[in-house]
């Protein structure tokens, strides 16, 4: 069984890419005119999701479940993560924001709306899970020579 800081550096790159994801979407929130605390909330309840999965993703990694570098897996990795992490975010932006838990409407269609936009999703997140992996290991080498 790999030790705590063995474990971490497995999963900080794919949480580094989900927490990054949230900021950046809370960014735009702020930038088309969402009042700042809804850009906040916007920032944590889809990054922290987007982390959690992206963190996961490196630990199955790891663990040999998943192949490191291919993007099938990682596509549906993220058919069935992204749904579920946008799930929460839309949750808890209208519980955050109304008082009130809520779910899409159309729940099926937007579970699968959001499946489709995953195949966009799961393209940069290989892309940069891997620059920040290999930055992480180039740094490391780095660090102990």
């Amino acid at each position: 069984m790999p030790n705590r800081a063995g474990l971490l550096k497995d999963a900080v790159p794919g949480a580094f890419v989900g927490l990054a994801a949230g900021l950046v979407a809370g960014g735009l929130a702020a930038l088309v005119g969402q009042p700042l605390g809804w850009a906040l909330v916007t920032t944590v309840a889809l990054g922290l999701p987007l982390g959690a999965f992206g963190g996961g993703f490196g630990l199955l990694v790891a663990a040999g479940v998943l192949p490191a570098g291919r993007f099938a897996p990682v596509a549906l990795y993220w058919l069935v993560a992204f749904p579920l992490a946008r799930l929460v975010h839309e949750i808890t932006v209208g519980l955050v924001l109304t008082g009130q838990f809520r779910t899409p409407p159309d729940l099926a269609g937007f579970l699968a709306y959001q499946g489709i936009v995953s195949l966009g999703w799961a393209i940069g997140f290989l892309w940069l899970h891997e620059r920040v992996a290999m930055r992480l290991r180039d740094r490391a080498a780095t660090a102990s020579r």
